[in-house]
């Protein structure tokens, strides 16, 4: 509780400048959020005809965690406290593997968050690698319906995406 009140208060009184990386679990509404993040970068992107409707969530998972990300996005937002459950990120191939034993939960470092048009998405090339991405729920709480969700992910695996889906692995907000 503590934590929320600081960042919140932070961010009130010293303006977005100051403000390299928000803390997803300290909004009571995340996805409001994220879709008033969307509405800055679709306005950003205003001489580009962006619609908001055509407008897609497109995220990074950074190599660093919130206490190392040194500067503010100029369009989309960095935002940590997000946990992987069911396997586990590798920083140094930035991507899914395996987790480690008897560990359920393991914290993710910091992700870029921004919007794109899916059109801008095809032509950025990312390699997800060789079946793909995975497409990763991140839920608020560890119990998974959708009045938890609260926005879905790309990630980076070299296995096919439905070895990650078939051992449930999401990202939480909070680990109870």
């Amino acid at each position: 509780l503590t934590e929320r009140q600081t960042m919140l208060n932070n961010w009130l009184e010293n303006g977005r400048a100051v403000m390299k990386a928000y803390w997803l679990t300290g909004f009571t509404n995340a996805q409001g959020f994220l879709t008033g993040m969307r509405q800055e970068v679709t306005r950003q992107h205003k001489k580009d005809q962006w619609a908001l409707d055509d407008v897609i969530s497109h995220t990074e998972v950074l190599a660093v965690d919130m206490e190392r990300i040194r500067d503010v996005p100029d369009e989309g937002q960095n935002v940590w406290g997000l946990f992987i459950e069911g396997g586990r990120w590798s920083r140094q191939d930035s991507r899914i593997e395996e987790s480690e034993p008897k560990k359920l939960f393991q914290a993710m470092p910091g992700i870029y968050v921004t919007a794109t048009t899916v059109k801008d998405l095809r032509a950025m090339g990312l390699n997800y690698g060789p079946s793909g991405p995975y497409n990763a729920a991140v839920y608020k709480y560890p119990k998974r319906n959708d009045r938890y969700l609260i926005f879905r992910l790309l990630l980076k695996t070299d296995l096919h995406p439905f070895h990650w889906k078939l051992r449930a692995v999401c990202l939480v907000a909070q680990t109870e």
